[in-house]
């Protein structure tokens, strides 16, 4: 793979030259401040513009052109990472070298970026009938969050962790959010997203990356210069003592968040200490700490697993059980997460942790969404490369993960509480 960068007053683009796919994949990402943006109104934003154009103002319009462009296929994420607000208009599409058509490469070019610099909407409104199924779409998504215990358990934990913070908050969002969204307020949304956010494209494929970067300047045309600072880590304030809530479900089990502050980690922790800590506490392996405890050793749960907010600096452990186990699953955490600060695991394990990581690291060089994700958060936070990244993790030693374990700050008690049945 060859990488390249390409830097110009209002965006950059960055290129991962490789014979490896039979495709193209583009991202065209917005990145901004998620403590000032309205996020249900840009994650529904970047829904509607990939669901039709101005010049394509239907969505059979839309699909039948992406169809004669060999089905390339174009959609749109919206995405909170920490204190940034991450936008991101995908764009896969057929290796031109697999198409006769000389202006193939042109004509994904101008499809791609035509949607994004002409959405389907007038100067004082976006387009009715996309609206409202687009609306349709996040009111049923946000109505059924509450079918899924885990989700809707790891969204309440944060709340109750950090509740004035821009980490309590999602890009889905509430009803009340929804119904304040109108045609007229997505226009000056999309105006902000072009005004305020930095703009980074990330392209992988094997093309002419001179090419393409002289494509992308000919086609877009966002000349809006940003300079302000952007930050995405959130510092959120220390949780003294543990909160402890109990919310009444319906679900036939329950399910226990602990949820533990990450507190003043060093880039190297976070970038690779965290992870090889994260592999031997719970990780893919049968044999974690938390699976043997939890699993094998008491038969608590079938599932357990660990979220890694590291941008708002919090960790969540998520275990469904029955209610009567809750207070013995804590135990085995808290007993769990001592072991890890005080060093008792084997060296065996941690040779086994970093030999898992770095191949799950290869195993990432086969898809090309992981690698832009490599490159991006690279580029947002200074992650290492795949390379790098490897040597970083083999350099984790047991007094890194010890140094580590001992900054988790015990902060949570969550439970969504399973229905009560007649007998119990």
């Amino acid at each position: 793979m060859v990488y390249k960068s390409y830097e110009y007053d209002s965006f950059r683009i960055f290129t991962i030259q490789t014979d490896q796919f039979k495709n193209a994949h583009i991202e065209v990402v917005f990145q901004g401040d998620a403590s000032t943006s309205k996020l249900t109104e840009k994650s529904f934003l970047s829904e509607i513009m990939c669901f039709s154009s101005k010049k394509y103002p239907t969505r059979k319009d839309f699909v039948i052109r992406m169809e004669e462009l060999y089905n390339a296929y174009l959609y749109g994420v919206t995405s909170k990472v920490g204190n940034s607000l991450l936008t991101n208009f995908v764009f896969d599409f057929l290796d031109p070298y697999y198409v006769d058509e000389a202006s193939y490469l042109e004509d994904c070019l101008t499809f791609l970026f035509d949607t994004i610099m002409h959405p389907n909407m007038e100067q004082n409104g976006f387009d009715y009938k996309s609206f409202q199924i687009i609306k349709s779409r996040f009111r049923s998504d946000i109505e059924s969050l509450k079918e899924n215990p885990v989700n809707y358990s790891l969204r309440q934990s944060l709340k109750e962790m950090y509740p004035d913070s821009i980490s309590s908050k999602s890009v889905l969002g509430t009803i009340e959010e929804l119904e304040s969204i109108t045609l007229e307020s997505l226009v000056a949304s999309y105006q902000n997203l072009l005004e305020t956010s930095y703009c980074d494209i990330y392209i992988i494929g094997n093309l002419d990356m001179d090419q393409m970067a002289k494509l992308v300047l000919k086609h877009f045309k966002n000349h809006v210069i940003k300079t302000h600072e952007q930050n995405t880590f959130v510092r959120n304030k220390r949780v003294k003592d543990v909160k402890k809530k109990v919310e009444d479900g319906k679900f036939v089990q329950s399910n226990l968040v602990m949820g533990y502050q990450m507190q003043g980690f060093t880039e190297k922790e976070y970038h690779s200490v965290l992870a090889v800590f994260g592999e031997i506490f719970c990780g893919t392996s049968l044999n974690s700490k938390l699976y043997q405890y939890l699993r094998n050793d008491n038969s608590l749960c079938y599932r357990v697993q660990t979220i890694y907010q590291k941008f708002d600096e919090a960790l969540l452990i998520s275990v469904g059980l029955e209610s009567k186990n809750k207070n013995l699953a804590v135990k085995l955490i808290q007993k769990a997460m001592k072991e890890m600060a005080i060093g008792k695991f084997s060296d065996e394990e941690l040779e086994m942790a970093k030999e898992q990581l770095c191949f799950a690291l290869t195993m990432s060089l086969d898809n090309q969404n992981s690698i832009i994700n490599n490159y991006l958060f690279h580029n947002l936070v200074g992650t290492p490369l795949l390379e790098e990244r490897k040597e970083d993790l083999l350099a984790v030693t047991k007094e890194d993960i010890m140094k580590l374990a001992k900054k988790m700050k015990h902060a949570l008690i969550y439970e969504l509480k399973e229905v009560s049945h007649e007998g119990n």
